[in-house]
């Protein structure tokens, strides 16, 4: 209750105080921004309020003596008050000086002409200069003096003038008024350079803030800036807010390391506070900081997601100011994870080509004598698992002595791999049966590890097909490879941009299915769309800190019974201006659409962003018969497009083998 009536006394308060502040000020203060002006305006305005006080005065004292003169006086006075009353409405500031300037400096003139030689009347005509140039600006002002210069030339040496002094104190009477004159005209023209530089100057940092601005918001980085509290300071690049996924709140204030909490643990947070004071007491240099950086590669958590970022800080000092750290994230999850999906593909590249060449060097004849036998010898096992009239310990004996057969066979072959995993079961069975009691659960544990490890020997069964498979097949991978190696090099040749095409893990399978041409042809126009769309010329790949040979990546595999074709390139990506001005010029009745729809008319037939028709592009029918193909076949496509590169994902069902 009690703070409503003090909201009420303040709401009946305030109008009177603005009313107040009205009357002193006036309503065109609050309007102005800049601080010179704000200064003219309460001077001028105490100018006015100063002035027609001692005018009222005079005008009567001399009413009774020099009637003109008094009337005079008060018509000043009255002007003045009534400059008072505009400068309280909205009547332009600028124009509101002229008229009452002007009145004073005739006013001047003419005590100049009555012939009172009084010392005040030379110091009010003293003032005429920096009165007028003040007030009334430096284009009138000059005139005003000017015209008040030329009065006084005029009253002190025409035959009209009326003073009978001295020639002598007549010319220093003119200089000194031009003395004044020449300091104001001066004092305001540098007034006048130092408003155009520092004008300049702001502007010039405006547009140099607005550019880095621009670029903090376009490069594909978190730049952001902490103090010595790791507080990030308000002035953040977008992508930040991207990278760490943070939208509840503003970044402006939070602590950096809070942010980070889910992703580090307490010990690892105190070394981070000890790696940032370090950057800030500068005790290393440099290099040295920048390698002892704990989290310059590291998981950060957000929610259920994961992410892999990059860190880089530095120490920023400005004179004047307390030192900051400037920091620079940058999130290299998809990079990370297809390295990591690389370096899965090469390690089971490396463990195939180990497998293949173990099993070519065996005769054909004696690896599926191997085989018989290893089958046999599995059989068994099965059988002594089922037989109930043994015990426990009688199967696992048994059981070890049909894998050393198996194990000795396969060493004796040279199948390391299949020798090793089999070798590693023995040591298992070995602890098994040194207990005193076996249980069913032991048994049937050593009997899931050696299904395990009869998959590698249907690996080496697998890739014996595969390499009659390979022979009867004509090399159908290979062939594949050098037919779009070729389309390639003949498209890069034509738009002169240097392409190399990087063929990953193919599945021949797929190609001897009725995917091989439809496949091939989706591939195909693909590669024309990146090197003529996507790809940048050399000297933009230069300028943008790209290498100048661009890379193209495809692959074809199995995926959970799908096959899945991914093609990329590491380009412009889609340009989404470009597209939307020519869906725009196709559609002039949208005013405006989505990624989602501009995404969608890529595949439409004769949509092109080329600007002319080549024999490589720009009649818009190959991304249409891409999207064809696709659906003919029953597939779906994926398209991630970044400023990083350009990555389609085709997924096919592939038919059911029995």
């Amino acid at each position: 209750m009690a703070s409503y009536y003090s909201n009420l006394a303040n709401a009946e308060r305030r109008p009177l105080k603005e009313t107040i502040r009205h009357i002193l000020l006036g309503k065109q203060y609050s309007k102005l921004t800049n601080i010179d002006e704000q200064v003219r305006y309460l001077t001028i305005n105490f100018i006015f309020i100063i002035s027609s006080i001692p005018l009222i005065i005079l005008g009567y004292s001399v009413m009774n003596t020099e009637p003109t003169r008094a009337m005079i006086d008060f018509g000043i006075a009255f002007v003045c008050l009534l400059s008072i009353f505009l400068m309280r409405s909205n009547v332009p500031f600028k124009y509101i000086p002229i008229i009452p300037v002007s009145l004073f400096t005739l006013y001047c003139i003419f005590l100049l002409y009555r012939g009172s030689y009084a010392l005040w009347i030379a110091v009010w005509l003293f003032t005429v200069p920096p009165i007028t140039i003040f007030m009334c600006k430096w284009t009138i002002g000059l005139i005003q003096s000017l015209v008040a210069l030329a009065g006084i030339v005029v009253l002190l040496f025409s035959p009209i003038a009326r003073l009978s002094t001295f020639p002598e104190v007549r010319i220093r009477f003119i200089f000194a008024y031009i003395l004044i004159l020449g300091l104001t005209v001066i004092f305001e023209r540098l007034n006048i350079m130092k408003d155009k530089k520092e004008k300049a100057l702001k502007a010039e940092l405006s547009r140099e803030r607005d550019v880095i601005q621009t670029m903090k918001d376009n490069i594909q980085q978190g730049i952001f800036m902490m103090d010595s509290d790791l507080k990030i300071l308000p002035q953040y690049s977008k992508p930040l807010v991207a990278i760490l996924s943070y939208y509840d709140s503003e970044l402006a204030g939070k602590n950096f390391l809070d942010l980070l909490s889910a992703s580090l643990d307490g010990k690892q947070l105190q070394t981070m506070k000890g790696y940032f004071a370090m950057v800030f007491q500068k005790s290393k240099k440099a290099k040295i900081l920048e390698a002892a950086n704990p989290i310059s590669e590291f998981e950060y958590k957000i929610d259920d997601r994961k992410k892999t970022l990059i860190t880089r800080f530095n120490l920023v000092e400005q004179e004047g100011s307390a030192p900051l750290i400037i920091g620079i994230i940058q999130d290299i999850t998809k990079e990370k994870e297809f390295e990591e999906e690389l370096k899965a593909q090469k390690e089971a590249q490396e463990r195939e080509m180990k497998d293949i060449f173990d099993v070519i060097q065996i005769d054909p004849m004696v690896f599926h004598d191997f085989i018989d036998d290893t089958d046999s010898n599995f059989n068994y096992i099965n059988s002594i698992l089922k037989d109930k009239a043994l015990t426990e310990k009688q199967i696992v004996t048994k059981f070890f002595q049909n894998v050393h057969a198996i194990k000795s066979n396969a060493l004796i072959l040279g199948l390391e791999t299949f020798g090793r995993m089999l070798h590693s079961l023995e040591d298992d069975i070995k602890a098994v049966s040194s207990r005193p009691i076996v249980l069913v659960e032991d048994v049937l544990d050593l009997a899931l590890k050696l299904e395990g490890i009869m998959q590698k020997k249907d690996e080496y069964i697998k890739i014996i097909d595969k390499i009659e498979s390979y022979k009867s097949s004509n090399q159908i991978d290979s062939i594949l490879i050098n037919s779009l190696t070729k389309a390639v090099e003949k498209v890069a040749s034509e738009t002169q941009k240097k392409v190399e095409l990087k063929a990953g893990y193919v599945d021949v399978k797929i190609l001897e299915s009725k995917l091989r041409k439809p496949i091939k042809d989706i591939l195909f126009q693909c590669i024309r769309n990146s090197i003529y769309h996507g790809i940048e010329p050399i000297n933009e790949r230069i300028r943008k800190q790209k290498p100048p040979n661009s890379i193209l990546v495809f692959s074809i595999k199995n995926n959970d019974g799908k096959a899945e074709v991914t093609f990329s390139d590491d380009g412009r990506g889609l340009d989404w201006e470009k597209i939307k001005t020519k869906y725009l010029s196709l559609h002039p009745e949208t005013k405006d659409v989505d990624k989602k729809v501009l995404l969608s008319s890529i595949f439409k037939p004769e949509f092109s962003t080329a600007d002319n028709t080549t024999t490589i592009a720009g009649r818009g029918v190959g991304l249409s018969l891409v999207k064809d193909l696709v659906k003919e076949n029953g597939g779906s496509i994926k398209v991630d497009s970044t400023e990083s590169g350009l990555t389609l994902k085709f997924t096919f069902p592939l038919a059911k083998t029995a």
